[in-house]
């Protein structure tokens, strides 16, 4: 078997890459994660990371993240609304689990 055909059936016997979102990573349950764990999850979102420190320094942990609400992330946490939404967006995802 050839290089090309040999990375090729490797390709295909590796499990597929998912573009869920990553919530599906952290345990326990949101509403009972800690500051650092909103932080990490934050971290991880796309585009998002440059503003999870700001959820670690307004002590927001797993029943806060799932109160907040995109006002609050602009107005409270100088988010800008692009970030604000993608991380409501998140948060509804993490609701509905």
């Amino acid at each position: 078997m050839g290089h090309r055909a040999a990375r090729r059936a490797r390709r295909a016997s590796a499990p597929a890459m998912t573009t869920s979102t990553p919530t599906t990573t952290f345990k326990p349950a949101p509403s009972q994660w800690s500051v650092e764990e909103v932080t990490a999850f934050i971290h991880t979102l796309p585009g998002c990371s440059d503003v999870a420190e700001a959820f670690r320094l307004q002590e927001i942990d797993g029943q806060a993240l799932l109160l907040l609400t995109e006002d609050h992330l602009m107005t409270s946490m100088n988010i800008k609304l692009g970030p604000a939404l993608k991380i409501c967006a998140h948060i509804n995802s993490l609701k509905n689990q």
